[in-house]
């Protein structure tokens, strides 16, 4: 879906411009004009962006805007539908396949029968046969309501030599359907074709034209240019990764199928170790065209389950790269749709948190509970969060927003914006470590659960959630012209990243955020604090739980022994984080109130100093000290996963007391320092007693969902050369079939 969007974004710009330059009656001499005249008055008409329109007559080369890319969108699937309905006929006649005639091969159709009552198939199938293929092997294709496996001549031959082979071979075709990845599969390879033919391919072509005329004609734009090429080209290659990683992972599933059918696969066993033994004397195919994982690695799945749930890195910068191209186009449509006149909103941000967060979550999760299965810790949690952070970052080269900056000459300094995708690969860092841990802490529920996926689901949506509202705050704060800001001095003197971080922390935290974010951000930081108490409430429903759990995720049953190592809930102590946060942010507080009233009276040029380059530092002092408080009961616990945990319940604990005793800090402060008619001297400190905390508890705690889960688990990488495991919980056991 991330990819369609892509997609569509880039045929709607394509078709707009063509629109402009036949239709409209554009040319590159009136462009040129229109944003010489918007580079030269950019800097006077800034604040009214209307009155700049209207004295450069800025063309409409978008083609209508959203409108075009929902009608490029529509049409790209529409496309799809009807391949995707045709293909396998196509198929039938290309191979000039028949219907496998019972009467012919009354042996084989009794084999069939058979292996087809093993499969438990929902829909019927139609067997056909390629009698000019010598090869044993065997393809199911189809489509919903007209399934078929094709048998090759050499598949028919293999009956009556091996009997078992065969039968491994088309439980394995069947298992293809029992998974429904065949649809999956042909969509994928749709999706390729278009994507190749539609979007590759023009804009291989078009690229070096459209580099050499906005060098000769606009050279301010070349490097927006070069950018805007590299990031499609990234797009392309992990498109093209993405196709081979999901053709190669069906394979694995369907092998794993017909393991728990046949309570091994020993037959399939053999057939892979012959072919790796051909495999190993010829020349192997490049990975981004492997559709066939090697017969190694589909051994290798058979016996360690935890392969059939990998995560790669580069799926997970697929998706931040593809969602990062079109956020603005799908925020400013999802605005549009739902009446939003700000692209700030969460609800404007929800549509691609649902794209990238969702599968980002999905894959986490998955990742997650296979090392959870195998008693340690999933080790790419570093690496994903890595390139979704890059990926986003990236995916901002590409967006119309920064192309119009170039264009016009009002991109932001390079400081700006190394700290604006500084931001960005945080937010995208923090939600795959936040995401680990919640998977981690809710796995025992997720194995004992009778129905696993509802609370997958709900956490995967509570951080949906969470990163709509960050996406939501973090993408407006990046928009170019923000040294066109009057800034107060001495910020104004130069933008520098700290100047930068100032403006959006004024933005983001001083001003009080709606209910629903405050709302959003405290049910997130609970859903994993609930993990504990969903466990041991689940445990007292269910006397089956640990005999029954994890031998649903496995390929063979577990021992009792072993379920209820996975099944133990963790332990988690909130009354006493909260009790310990409360504590450190009076003993923090009564510091901070302790400082101002003797820097007062002794040495106050420092904090005059602070006031006059930060007016509000003593929220950010607030802020912070909270969450050295946070960092500081998550150092003293030693619950391992449920570290980070405890410390933003110590979060929300200190944020009872210390926003409220940095307040009147700065307001004694004053009071001693210029007497009691200073205004800072007359304000009350309890008025807004309960929204002011409020925010700034409700920000801080998101932001220790960030660093926090993301700091325990760089500290155990560090420390820990093995895998990390609870204390009490038994070691990895050997696997037996």
């Amino acid at each position: 879906m991330s990819t369609s969007v892509a997609m569509a974004t880039e045929l709607g710009a394509m078709a707009g411009t063509a629109a402009y330059f036949t239709l409209g009656g554009g040319s590159v001499g009136s462009l040129t004009r229109a944003l010489d005249c918007g580079r030269k008055n950019i800097a006077v008409a800034a604040s009214d962006p209307a009155a700049l329109a209207r004295m450069c007559e800025f063309p409409d080369n978008a083609g209508g805007g959203s409108t075009v890319e929902l009608a490029a969108f529509a049409t790209l699937w529409l496309a799809v539908g009807i391949t995707y309905w045709l293909l396998p006929v196509y198929r039938l006649r290309r191979r000039r396949l028949r219907p496998f005639r019972p009467d012919l091969y009354p042996d084989i159709q009794h084999t069939l029968t058979g292996l087809m009552a093993l499969a438990e198939l929902r829909c019927p199938v139609r067997f056909v046969v390629d009698l000019r293929d010598q090869r044993p092997t065997g393809l199911a294709f189809g489509r919903i309501g007209r399934r078929h496996v094709m048998l090759s001549g050499g598949l028919l031959r293999l009956h009556g030599i091996d009997p078992e082979a065969f039968r491994a071979i088309v439980l394995h075709e069947l298992a293809h359907l029992r998974n429904r990845d065949v649809d999956i599969a042909f969509l994928t390879l749709i999706c390729h074709r278009l994507f190749v033919f539609a979007v590759a391919l023009p804009m291989a072509v078009t690229a070096p034209f459209a580099l050499l005329v906005g060098w000769l004609v606009l050279p301010g734009v070349a490097i927006f240019q070069t950018l805007l090429i590299a990031a499609q080209c990234a797009l392309a290659v992990t498109v093209a990764h993405a196709v081979g990683a999901v053709l190669r992972s069906r394979e694995l599933y369907a092998d794993a199928r017909v393991a728990m059918w046949t309570h091994g696969a020993y037959s399939l066993r053999l057939l892979l170790a012959a072919q790796h033994g051909i495999e190993r004397a010829a020349p192997r195919r490049p990975l981004l065209r492997r559709t066939h994982p090697s017969a190694a690695k589909r051994l290798a799945a058979l016996s360690d389950t935890s392969l059939l749930f990998p995560f790669s890195s580069w799926d997970a910068f697929g998706l931040a790269l593809s969602c990062s191209l079109v956020y603005l186009q799908v925020a400013q449509g999802t605005g549009a749709a739902v009446g939003l006149t700000d692209r700030g909103g969460v609800l404007s941000a929800l549509v691609p948190a649902v794209l990238l967060g969702g599968s980002v979550a999905a894959g986490v999760w998955r990742a997650t509970l296979a090392a959870h299965l195998d008693h340690t810790r999933w080790a790419g949690a570093h690496r994903t969060g890595l390139a979704v952070g890059c990926g986003l970052a990236l995916g901002t080269f590409g967006d119309d927003q920064h192309r119009t900056a170039f264009a016009l000459g009002i991109a932001d300094p390079l400081a700006v914006q190394m700290s604006w995708w500084l931001l960005l690969a945080a937010v995208g860092y923090g939600f795959v470590r936040w995401n680990a841990v919640t998977a981690r802490a809710w796995a025992p529920v997720v194995l004992a659960a009778r129905h696993p996926f509802a609370p997958i689901a709900g956490c995967c949506a509570a951080g949906v959630a969470l990163l709509a509202v960050w996406l939501g705050h973090v993408y407006p704060a990046g928009g170019p012209g923000f040294g066109l800001l009057t800034l107060p001095r001495p910020l104004s003197l130069l933008p520098t990243p700290l100047d930068y971080y100032g403006y959006v922390f004024s933005v983001a935290a001083v001003l009080p955020p709606p209910p629903a974010v405050i709302t959003v951000v405290a049910a997130t930081a609970a859903m994993p604090l609930a993990a504990p108490f969903a466990a041991r409430f689940l445990h007292r429903v269910r006397d089956d739980a640990p005999a029954a759990g994890p031998g649903r995720f496995l390929l063979w049953p577990s021992s009792t022994q072993a379920s209820a190592a996975l099944l133990a809930p963790q332990r988690l102590r909130p009354l006493r984080a909260l009790a310990g946060g409360v504590a450190l942010g009076a003993a923090a507080g009564f510091a901070l109130w302790a400082v101002h009233v003797v820097s007062a009276l002794v040495f106050p040029w420092p904090i005059q100093w602070l006031g006059s380059v930060f007016t509000f530092y003593y929220v950010a002092v607030a802020m912070l000290l909270q969450l050295a408080a946070g960092f500081f009961v998550a150092r003293r616990n030693a619950h391992h996963d449920l570290r980070a945990l405890h410390g933003v319940l110590a979060v929300l604990g200190s944020g009872v007391l210390l926003p409220l005793a940095a307040f009147a800090s700065h307001d004694h402060f004053a009071c001693v320092r210029w007497g009691t008619s200073h205004p800072a001297c007359q304000e009350n400190p309890l008025v807004g007693m309960g929204t002011i905390p409020a925010t700034i508890t409700a920000w801080t705690a998101a932001l220790a969902l960030l660093l926090l889960p993301t700091w325990a688990a760089l500290r155990d990488s560090i420390r820990q050369q093995g895998p990390l495991r609870p204390p009490g919980s038994l070691p990895s056991l050997p696997r037996t079939r």
